[in-house]
Order: C-alpha cells, then structure tokens, then sequence
C-alpha cells in the first residue's frame, strides 16, 4: 500500500490522447513539464532487449533527435525534470531504500538469467543502464531541450514549476500528483512516439478524482497522507489498517484498500485534523501525529489553493526575518576578483573548441540511421542560450536556492544530526569548514539547469551523497564491489570540493608563527555515502574521508573561476591526478583523441588498480569499440546480432560506464577542463558493440582480426594502449584454462557449440585426468586453440606457444610466472626406472585408443576442419594446415621443451623422435611477419 496505489488504482480510468493532436488545438502550441523520472525507459528509446549490456547510447540520442523534430513540428514544448535532490535522513532511507531493493532484485535475476541462457534479459526486469541520466541530460543540452533538475523535494518542485510558469499539463507518472492536481496530468509511463507521427499517452482526470473516489475535496490530502508515504510510513500505520481489516496488507488488493481507506474518511464527522489524529492514534503527543499533520500539509501545499499561500507573491518561499538576513549576507561578494556567473572553461573559445572536436568525432556517423545534429549548432551563441530554462525559472527560484544552501553552509551537519546513530562520528570527527559561498551559489544554479552533475549540490550542502545499485554480482570473484573501486577519485573529489589543501597549508603556517606548539587537529572533511549492498541495505551510510592529491592543488574557487593561462592547466592536472592519468602521452591527441579522454583514463584507472580486472583482449575490446566505424551507426548496432552475451562482459561495461560517471564528477568538480560535448558517453561507448567485440576477441588470434583487419583502426588502438599503459607495470587478469579438444559427440562439434555434450572421460597412461558428463550447459565459447582437428586429443598441460595473439603465454610467463597454459601434472607413484616407459593410451567415452590410431584419424579431414576453413578465408586469415601425425609428433616434442609431464608422456615423447629447432624458429619467425599491429609485446617503462 501508500500513496503510488492510487496511480495503479487510476490506469483504468485514464483516456487515450495524442499531443500531438492536442496541439493542434492549442493556440501558440501546447507547453507542458515531463518528469523524466517516470519515462526513463522512453526517453531511452522505447524497450530494447540490449539495454542490460552497458547502454546503446547513439540509439539513445537518435530516438532523443527524432523526438525533438517531432515536437517542434507539431509545437509542443517540453521542460524535462531530473530528480537530483537529497532529502534529509530519515526520511531518505525509507523511499530510497524501497527502489533500490526493486532494482537489486531485477539485477540479481537479470545476472541470472544471461548466466544459464545467454541470451538479453526480459522487458520486465528493466533496470536504467549505468550513466543514463548523465547521457540524457547531455543529449537534451545538446538540442536546446530546456532541463530542470530538482534539489530539494522532486515532485513539489516539479508541480510548483508547472504552476509558477502557467504550463498546460503535467506528464508523470506519480501518485502524488494526483493529489496535487495539476492543470491537465498525462501518463509519461505510457508515453509513445509512434511512425505515425503521434505521441501517444493518456490523460486522467484528476479533478473529476474527489468523484472517484467518493471523497470531499477538502479531504483529499488527508486521504491520501493515510495511505502512507516518505513522510508518514505505512508501517507507522499498521494500527490503524489492522483497525479497517487491511492486514495482512499482501493478501489485499490495492483497490480495496483505497476504498476501505476513502470510505473511512468520507464518513468521518468532521475535517480536523486534530480530531483525525485523536480518532486514529488516541492522542495528539503520540509522534505519529505530527508526521500526519506534517503529511497532510505537504500534499495541500502542492495543490493550487495550497501554492497560493506556501508562494509569496514574487514566487519565493516565506521565511523568517532570521533567513532573509542570511539571504542579504549571501547576497553580498566575498571574492571580488572571480566572476561567479558561469565557470571560467564556458568561455565562447572554450566551447568552439568542444564544438569543433565533436563535429570531428562524428564526422564518420552514418547518414542512414537519421543521426543528424549538425544543423542545430550553426549559431553557437544562439544554442548557448537556449541551453537554461525560460527566463523567470531561476528569478523565483534563485533567492529560495541560496536561503537553502546559506543554511546547510552555516551548519552543515544539521542534516545528519537527525541521522542514525552511525552519522554521528561526522560531527566529531569532521572539521573543515563549509565550502565559499560562491561556490556554493554557482552550485546550485548550474545543478537547477542540468550543467553539472547532481551528485555534487549533495556533497557539498548534505556531505552525503547516494550511489545507486549496479549491474554486478555481489558474489563475482573477479571484479570486485564497483562503487568501492572508484572510491578513491570519490575521495579526491571531496578534498578538492573543501580545499582541504589551502586548510591545511593555512593552519600549519599558523602553527609555525605561533611561539608555541599546537595539538589542533589537520583539516578533515567526512562525506556519508549510501550504497545498498547486501550486508548494509541502506541502514547506515559509510563514511568516508577525503584524500588530498600529491601536488599543491589550487582551491575551488580558482579552479572554476579562473582565467589565467597557467589556470587551464592546473585544472587539467587536477582532473588527471583524481583519474591517476597525469601522464604526457594522455595529453598527446595523437595518441589518445579528445573525445576519447574519458574513457581513457577510466581505463588507466582501472589497469593501474592491484586487482587484476582486465585481461588483455577485453581491453583491446574497449578500444576497437571506441573507434568502430559503426559506434555511431545507430541502425546498424540496433539490427547487429550477437551470439550470446556473458555475465562477465554484462558487468564490464557496467564498470566502465560507473567508472564514466565518476570521472564525470570530478571533471566538473575541477572546473570542467574536458568540455561536457565531447564527454559524451555516445561518442566512445556502445554495450551492444562491446558485447561483440568481447566474443570476437575471444576467439580472434590477433589485433587486426578483431578490427576487422582495418589497420588504420589497428595503429590507433595500440596508440591508445600505449598511452593508457605508460609507465605501469603490466598486470593483465589471467583467462581461464583453454579447453582440452576432444571428442564429445558424434556431431564432432566442439564443447558448448550447441549447448550439450554427451559426456565422456580423458585418460592418459592408465591415469584418469578429467571427465566430463552430458547435459544442458549455458553457451560457451569454443576453444580459443583449435590447432588440432575436432578428432585430436591433445596432452594435458600442453598450450600451443602462439605469438602475437591473444592466448598461449600470458605477460606473466613472460616475467617469469606461472603462464595460463601451463598446468601442473597428474600425481601418480613413481614407476621403476629399470621398467620400459608404458607408451601413451587415451581413453575417450569409455574406448581405449593408441596414439597411432590417433594420429591415423588425425590425417583424415572432417566436415568441421572445411567450414574452419573457408571461415578462415572469408574473413582473410591464413588458413591452417590439418595437422598431422608427423605434425603432431613436432608438437609433442615442444611441449616436452616447456614443460615437465609425467614420465609416461616423457617416453611417448621421446619415441616421437627429436625435436628439429630449425624448423621451430623458422615458424616462429614467419608468425612474426605474418602479423602485424599485434602489439602483444610487453610495454617498454
């Protein structure tokens, strides 16, 4: 139960509209406030079944194109609202903690479901992708789409901007807009752009809803506070349901709790709230009272009576004497030399640059998938302009903005003091100060117009920021807890938002002048982050301190608002530092383009981590899908089919796309040196693409082979990989051990190409070294080797020592470690050096062979070895030659080279004949010439 019932309860009385039909009607078009929050999957694009692999972010923007064309055809002009507020504990984590328990349950069964099947998720476990509000935000800027994003309380900001600028209508998607009754309210879940050149939707008729409902007006808040909600919780009412029959509540459809509840309340003999409270808890001191006159007085302030007396009549909230002299305190300058109206890198100059490198990165987009946007930023100044809100937007909210952050700044704990019990080592132990006024001023201007990331209005007014859940496995071994991985650039960011640097440099040259010593303690601030994790489901933040960088960072206000030359390159470095980038070559564009820098030093954070994420081909993956010439071909990615995406592949771009949106944060938290066009997610990201270029890379023995032998495409990637990896010791995460190719059907297929086996078992001298059973096995990829035909059984422990590709020896078997393909051998008693060695014996489904027969099988070609090759040909690769018996014998006297086997595998090998090293360095010295752009040569430090 609570108050979203009542927009389940209503969906049947809604009446199919067309907007577009509507504005028709409309004289001077039809103006009306989205609330993007109940349309995120729209605004994406509608359902598409990739939207788990990491985001299809030039699909996103094409559909956002289409949008914008068909709304200013037809008239109809849309300011799109984010949630960007914070409310204060408790009551965050009561309706935070409820949505983010829904989203760990769709990622947990999605995560499931690509694991046994391989194949996208259904439409019913959507979950928004890692970085869309940052993507939408970017591409509705870019078409001049008005944005507002809220700071305080969503929904009343939302419906108080609806009113204040005479807008038509409302589309959301929530219960409590019911109550507030805006001018006409639409659906935005059931929004659709259709090819018929129709936005499709339906209307409801809230004030035809006291009829509904069977409930005076004046009552209608006080209904709709007893149906529990953020601030009076429906727990808090258990009584009282159990006083109506409503419990157990699971067992009770929601439309029979509202008309039980609507009943109760028509019935009552008088409006009072008073009364209500006395009837309903027995007394007016008992604490659920004042939540339920606090209840009731949040939904009437929304409604149009209400606004009337919460506004003042210029639009700004009524406060006291105390708050409006803050107000005029605020309003005063403290730095008289810095220009606070808009950050120093949005000079005109500044943004041609951007404008030029985007129009640059996207010189290659496909025509055909309607991706057209150039002709919109013919007049830079013009599309700068229209970037904000209407003119009056920010007049009457800008005085209620800065009495809000006067106030968090003046004391910065009071929200946290109301906490749990866990937030109150921030009071004690946090002692920086609060962050320049300016700042905090240009703060919340540019996070009411969409111009800076959300995330930072909380951490400097709230010191607390929420982290939402993810597309990862709690449980995964190989990629650890995401949001604790990129704590650390969270970190830097703190100490750079509160220039803990000047503090601390400040007080220790206070300490040196003073005649004696101080026992004050260094500045320190402490950010309280909420993350819902298994262990902790949002009961307690965890706190965190800030991290200075290792260089003498500039403060806040110089890095946003200066404008000196050396300024620029202090805030490059700064952005640089927090990413662990500030290196020459990422600076070098030859080497790593502007578009791409980014993601760039995403990745360079992640390889320069201890933990061994990456493994090389996924890296080169990354890069391919950053410079594909169909990144942006938005019709061809969206008609591309994949074999089977993985749960690994699933959780890598999730990690790269949170590691996007951390480096998002602290490019503006340092003055925006990357210009916010080029930071585009769209111009380096597709999940779709990556997820091909992850199963390509898998089976390709080479670079070129995985770009399609495009060598344009090969020289830039390992440009990349260059810069990315400069100066690091390379650590690559080691693949799992290759497959041993045997025979386990009579189809001749290999293990996992149709998803069963018939089972079988490998013996070697007699000795049982691995078995096999039949069943129905999740799509796996084929071995990565298949230098054998489909009826040749390799040796245990054996990898063929392929150069310049993707398997055989790992970077640590060429330092000097344990390489993937070396594996230790069977233990078994030693035998009697007197007795003769028991020639080789292999056991496959139960039959015993000889390696003769083996070999004499081996010579004959199979149905597979000719698809293989003409694969092979078609994509331009050297075809192999069948392998055979002699063949087989060179490579039985390699693996005795590298490894030690068992002394039954020694005198097999031995009778095999002794190894002839010409003919293995002249093969190892054509593999060189062969391929080119491989780049598997460790990086020179």
């Amino acid at each position: 139960m609570g108050i979203q019932d009542l927009q389940t309860f209503l969906e049947s009385e809604g009446v199919g509209v067309d907007l577009f039909k509507i504005a028709r009607n409309h004289s001077g078009g039809l103006r009306l406030v989205l609330d993007a929050e109940g349309c995120l999957d729209r605004l994406y694009g509608g359902y598409f079944s990739d939207w788990a692999s990491g985001g299809q972010w030039a699909r996103c923007v094409q559909f956002l194109t289409t949008l914008a064309q068909a709304l200013a055809e037809f008239q109809v002009s849309l300011c799109v609202c984010f949630n960007g507020s914070h409310p204060t504990p408790p009551a965050l984590p009561q309706h935070w903690i409820q949505t983010q328990t829904i989203y760990k349950q769709r990622v947990n069964s999605v995560l499931h479901h690509i694991t046994t099947k391989g194949t996208p998720p259904p439409k019913v476990w959507w979950v928004p992708p890692t970085g869309l509000h940052s993507c939408l935000r970017t591409a509705l800027r870019y078409l001049n789409i008005p944005i507002m994003v809220s700071s305080d309380d969503h929904c009343q900001e939302v419906v108080g901007l609806c009113r204040e600028k005479s807008y038509a209508g409302l589309v959301g998607c929530s219960g409590e807009y019911l109550v507030f009754q805006p001018p006409r309210y639409f659906s935005s879940s059931l929004l659709k752009l259709t090819y018929r050149s129709s936005l499709e939707t339906k209307e409801y008729m809230v004030h035809d809803l006291p009829q509904v409902l069977n409930v005076p007006q004046d009552r209608l808040c006080l209904m709709a506070a007893l149906l529990g909600g953020v601030i009076l919780s429906e727990q808090s009412l258990t009584d009282f349901y159990k006083r109506l029959g409503l419990v157990p509540k699971k067992q009770v459809p929601p439309e029979i709790q509202i008309k039980t509840i609507c009943q109760y309340v028509s019935e009552l003999p008088t409006s009072d709230v008073d009364a209500v409270c006395i009837d309903i808890f027995g007394d007016l001191n008992d604490l659920r009272a004042a939540k339920l006159k606090q209840a009731v007085q949040y939904y009437l302030n929304g409604t149009k009576d209400g606004f009337l007396k919460y506004k003042t009549a210029t639009g700004r909230r009524s406060k006291n004497k105390k708050n409006l002299q803050r107000q005029e305190f605020n309003m005063q300058p403290v730095t008289l030399d810095l220009d606070t109206s808009k950050l120093a890198t949005e000079s005109s100059e500044h943004e041609q640059k951007g404008l030029e490198d985007y129009k640059l990165a996207t010189a290659n987009a496909s025509m055909s998938a309607d991706f057209s946007m150039e002709k919109q930023t013919n007049d830079l100044h013009h599309g700068f302009a229209s970037l904000s809100l209407e003119a009056g937007v920010m007049s009457s909210t800008k005085q209620q903005k800065q009495n809000i952050i006067k106030k968090k700044a003046e004391k910065p704990q009071s929200a946290i003091k109301e906490g749990r019990q866990a937030t109150k080592q921030v009071q004690s132990d946090d002692n920086c100060p609060p962050a320049p006024a300016e700042v905090l001023r240009t703060c919340a201007e540019r996070h009411t117009r969409g111009l800076m990331h959300p995330q930072l209005l909380s951490i400097l007014t709230h010191r607390q920021v929420t982290l939402p859940v993810l597309m990862e496995d709690e449980n995964h071994r190989e990629i650890p807890s995401i949001h604790h991985f990129f704590r650390p650039i969270r970190q830097n960011v703190y100490a750079i938002l509160y220039n803990m640097h000047h503090h601390r440099f400040m007080a220790h040259k206070i300490k040196d002048d003073r005649s004696s010593g101080s026992n004050d303690r260094p500045c320190t601030v402490l950010i309280a982050e909420w993350i819902y994790t298994r262990t902790n489901p949002g009961k307690n933040p965890e706190i965190v301190p800030g991290v200075l960088l290792d260089w003498p960072v500039p403060t806040v206000q110089r890095l946003w608002f200066g404008t000196a030359p050396d300024d620029k390159c202090r805030r490059m470095r700064a952005y640089l530092s927090c990413m662990r980038s500030d290196t020459p070559l990422m600076l070098n564009t030859t080497y790593v383009p502007q578009h791409l820098l980014i993601l760039a030093t995403v990745l360079r954070f992640i390889m320069t981590s201890p933990i061994q994420i990456l493994r090389r081909q996924e890296l080169d993956a990354f890069l391919a899908t950053a410079f594909s010439t169909d990144l942006m071909n938005a019709l061809h990615l969206q008609e591309m089919n994949i074999n089977a995406i993985s749960s690994r592949g699933v959780q890598l771009g999730a990690l790269v796309m949170a590691g996007v949106e951390a480096a998002l944060v602290a490019n503006d938290a340092c003055g925006a040196p990357v210009p916010w066009l080029v930071a585009s997610p769209w111009l380096y990201f597709d999940g779709k693409l990556l997820q091909r270029n992850l199963h390509r890379a898998a089976h390709c023995k080479h670079l070129p082979q995985l770009c399609d032998n495009n060598l344009d495409i090969v020289v830039k990637v390992e440009r990349m990989r260059k810069a990315i990896l400069e100066g690091l010791e390379v650590e690559f995460a080691m693949a799992p051990l290759p497959l041993v190719a045997g025979v386990l059907g009579s189809d001749g297929g290999t293990w996992g190409a149709r998803g069963r086996g018939r089972g079988g078992r490998l013996e070697i001298a007699g000795v049982v070294v691995g078995q096999w059973g039949g069943g129905s096995y999740p799509a796996r990829a084929p071995p990565r080797y298949q230098q054998m035909s489909a009826h040749t059984v390799g040796y245990v422990g054996y990898t063929p020592p392929t150069r310049n590709s993707y398997g055989g020896r790992g970077w640590r078997g060429a330092r000097g470690g344990r390489g993937r393909g070396h594996a230790r051998p069977s233990r078994r008693p030693r035998r009697d050096p007197n007795e003769p060695a028991k020639p080789a014996t292999i056991a496959v489904n139960g039959k015993t062979v000889r390696p003769d027969e083996v070999h004499h099988q081996s010579g004959e070609s199979s149905p597979q070895d000719e698809n293989t090759a003409q694969e092979g040909e078609a994509e331009g690769t050297p075809t192999p030659k069948p392998k055979t018996g002699k063949n087989l014998k060179k490579n039985a006297g390699k693996g005795k080279k590298r490894i030690n086997k068992p002394e039954g595998l020694q005198g097999a090998s031995e009778a095999n004949g002794p190894l002839d090293k010409n003919k293995v360095a002249e093969q190892g010295h054509s593999s060189d010439k062969e391929h080119i752009g491989q780049g598997d040569a460790p990086v020179s430090n």
